[in-house]
């Protein structure tokens, strides 16, 4: 071999040793941001397997690597998101090789957690697809408090049921449902008889109870469709979707009252005795609009209250 040769041969061994040494770093390099980044890492094969997650990700799912390795993502689902999500998800992963948005997905232990979510599709050099990159950063947190917010703005925070807001839009489309399907909606406004001596004998807290008791016999009478919503006070009212004869609307209030004047035993073994006046209007024929029903269904309420109490009124038919 010739001085030069040998010359050109040692440079090129150094070369290599050099860039191997180079892409060793490198590899660590690469390993340790993996392994230390806060964000889940999650790496899916083009075959859909999970083919490598990170510590973060372990953490944020309660999975081990040993039972991801090698299985579809799907095991993860919530419920929280349908079909439609998903393909609208894939949609954009594959004409723009990149999606992000908010996902729930199910930990191992059941619960869920919230992520925000960066999918990209990485290619090799020739443009084939190598894997799916998908970066998880943990919101459950911010997600569970904004939920909490938005329920305080639509939940009687006592009885969780419904307020006067979520009741208005339940009615609206109560009743637009009825104007396509040509069904009748009845709006019952009630209050409950004897709540104030409750307050006044028992106390406060005695109050509190019995609310929260009503609220959940007034949830066990009606049906899957209707609503039960708390206006406030001592003031609750029911909204009967769909129905195909007044007929039923009376045998929901009629069932109402008897679960509302059985007695109520405390916890500290008082018992408590209230009933219920009940106001009836009839969607399409005491009026049209939420406002209407609600005016002339608390109306009646009230002529049921001078009428004896413990009893339905409804409103007089319109002129």
């Amino acid at each position: 071999m010739s001085g030069a040769l040998h010359q050109l041969f040692h440079s090129l061994a150094r070369k290599l040793r050099r860039q191997r040494r180079e892409s060793k770093a490198r590899q660590r390099l690469m390993a340790s941001v993996f392994e230390a980044t806060a964000e889940g890492i999650l790496i899916v094969g083009h075959d859909m397997r999970i083919v490598e997650v990170n510590r973060a990700f372990l953490a944020m799912s309660g999975y081990t690597r040993h039972e991801l390795l090698g299985r579809h993502p799907r095991i993860m689902q919530s419920g929280r998101q349908d079909a439609e999500f998903y393909k609208a998800m894939w949609r954009a992963l594959l004409a723009n090789g990149q999606w992000h948005g908010k996902i729930w997905d199910k930990r191992r232990d059941g619960s869920l957690f919230a992520a925000h979510v960066t999918l990209s599709a990485v290619h090799d050099e020739q443009g084939g697809l190598l894997h799916y990159l998908g970066l998880f950063t943990d919101i459950t947190d911010e997600c569970l408090q904004q939920e909490a917010v938005e329920q305080m703005a639509f939940v009687d925070p006592l009885t969780q049921l419904p307020n006067r807001r979520l009741m208005r839009d339940r009615l609206l489309q109560a009743l637009a449902f009825a104007a396509r399907s040509d069904a009748l909606v009845a709006v019952c406004m009630m209050d409950l008889d004897g709540f104030k001596a409750v307050n006044d004998t028992l106390g406060h807290g005695a109050g509190d109870a019995v609310l929260v008791e009503v609220a959940r016999r007034l949830q066990q009478v009606v049906r899957a469709n209707d609503t039960v919503a708390r206006l406030g006070g001592d003031e609750f009212v029911l909204v009967l979707s769909g129905l195909g004869a007044v007929q039923e609307a009376e045998e929901v209030i009629e069932r109402a009252l008897h679960a509302v004047r059985f007695p109520i035993t405390l916890e500290d073994g008082a018992v408590a005795r209230v009933s219920a006046s009940i106001g009836l209007a009839v969607y399409p024929e005491d009026g049209l609009l939420p406002e209407e029903l609600l005016r002339r269904s608390d109306a009646a309420m009230y002529a049921a209250k001078r009428q004896g109490r413990d009893c339905c009124r409804r409103a007089p038919a319109l002129q």
